[in-house]
């Protein structure tokens, strides 16, 4: 992003990284069999950066219900928490797209 958005806030650029994190995160986890690929697209202006992550099955990712006791599956709530985000349909997939409002 420096190399696009050389001004973009320090804060900007963490809650994007956030998000890339937890969205190519679940991709892997929930999205391909071994062997498949993810693909990472950024897109960056003055008022947001937008995010997608393609992977190549159809399952729709969810929420799972709030625990105190799991250590994971908390992503979608991050993620939630620090941008809009969507669903896209591929002809061999999905994508899930987020777009961070620019601070």
């Amino acid at each position: 992003m420096a190399h696009h958005r050389p001004d973009a806030a320090p804060s900007h650029v963490c809650d994007v990284l956030l998000v890339v994190s937890e969205l190519v995160t679940n991709a892997v986890r929930y999205g391909t069999e071994p062997g498949d690929f993810v693909v990472v697209a950024l897109d960056t202006d003055t008022d947001r950066t937008r995010v997608e992550v393609h992977d190549t099955r159809r399952r729709r990712p969810r929420r799972k219900p709030e625990s105190v006791s799991r250590e994971r599956g908390r992503g979608l709530f991050i993620v939630e928490a620090l941008a809009t985000w969507g669903l896209g349909e591929r002809p061999m997939g999905k994508f899930v797209w987020a777009e961070v409002e620019a601070t």
